[in-house]
């Protein structure tokens, strides 16, 4: 098909009949001319497979459908499966809902080809995108979806950083094998393929980072992730409370909470996986950030807290966090 090396785009489906064709037909207009689908359902029942099939009739070489012998239960179970399903020396992940902008493959691949330049093929490697924020009928409603929610992508260079916050969006990822021979072990703990990639790439890789948008990224009312006003899109509403409350009990919103409770559960299973293949450095950074969870003394929780940067963006979450974790009951602590 082409002299160009091949790039495998992993399609996970579930019910998205309603916007399946339009990604379809924006990753066959990719100006890069080497690409393949594999893609797999998990189970929909609104015509998703039909169209699915469809495609692979149009492009017998460029489809493949995977046979599913049940539900995986989630988009992260079913995207685990696609990995360890593909054979490919680069991989790209899509979701089914998005639009792709024709250069996004050539950009992400031509970032990915100065990382090996530099780095070799040896390293896992991962380049990521901003991105579009659109609506339903693909209009723009944010030109930056970095910028949108506040996401410093440069993050990624230090493992303290993203331990906390997630800064790459899984649509827009390309990964090298050696990358995802490492990811395949991902952990049922885990709570999504592209952060515990994210990990992998700040504990023992290289990252590089495009900043123009290379995705529609289509807001709808049936995202499983998406921005919802919340951390990983995941809608968490406190209870409302007094101004005196607000003053007399500060706490950190239920988003940033919910947030540190699945970090502090992916970093044990992280850390259980990979431990032994982390520097001594990055290993003892990860055993640092389930102290602050577990230690018996306040003290040590907020000062393991500053002393390794494991900061949020911005003042107040920042503030609430050590404001929760002095707060934290000793024998909570302890048995977390």
């Amino acid at each position: 098909m082409s002299g160009l090396p091949e790039v495998e785009v992993l399609l996970a489906t579930y019910n998205g009949a309603r916007f399946l064709r339009e990604q379809l037909d924006s990753i066959f207009a990719q100006d890069y001319p080497n690409i393949r689908v594999l893609a797999r359902d998990d189970g929909s029942s609104d015509g998703t497979v039909e169209i699915l099939n469809q495609y692979a009739q149009r492009f017998p070489r460029r489809l493949r459908v995977m046979h599913a012998s049940g539900a995986s239960g989630s988009p992260k179970n079913n995207f685990l499966l696609l990995m360890k399903a593909s054979s490919a020396d680069y991989v790209c992940f899509s979701d089914q809902d998005d639009v792709w902008l024709p250069d996004k493959v050539s950009r992400t691949k031509q970032a990915m080809d100065q990382l090996e330049s530099q780095w070799g093929t040896e390293l896992p490697l991962l380049v990521f995108t901003d991105l579009h924020l659109v609506d339903d009928k693909l209009t723009i409603l944010h030109k930056s979806f970095w910028t949108y929610m506040n996401i410093h992508p440069r993050r990624i260079e230090r493992l303290c950083g993203v331990l906390i916050q997630s800064v790459v969006t899984g649509c827009t990822v390309m990964c090298n094998r050696r990358l995802l021979e490492l990811a395949v072990r991902m952990r049922e703990e885990a709570y999504i393929h592209d952060w515990w990639m994210s990990w992998l790439v700040s504990s023992m890789g290289k990252s590089g980072i495009v900043e123009t948008p290379t995705v529609l990224y289509r807001q709808h009312d049936r995202n499983v992730i998406g921005i919802g006003g919340n951390v990983f899109g995941v809608a968490v509403q406190a209870p409302r409370r007094s101004w005196w409350e607000r003053i007399r009990q500060p706490r950190i919103a239920p988003g940033y909470l919910m947030q540190w409770e699945l970090s502090q559960r992916q970093a044990r299973a992280f850390l259980e996986e990979h431990g032994a293949e982390l520097s001594d450095k990055n290993r003892a950074l990860l055993k640092a950030f389930l102290q602050c969870q577990t230690s018996r003394s306040r003290f040590t929780r907020i000062a393991t807290f500053i002393r390794h940067g494991f900061y949020y963006i911005g003042v107040k979450p920042n503030l609430a966090m050590m404001i929760h974790l002095w707060r934290m009951k000793d024998d909570s602590a302890a048995q977390t």
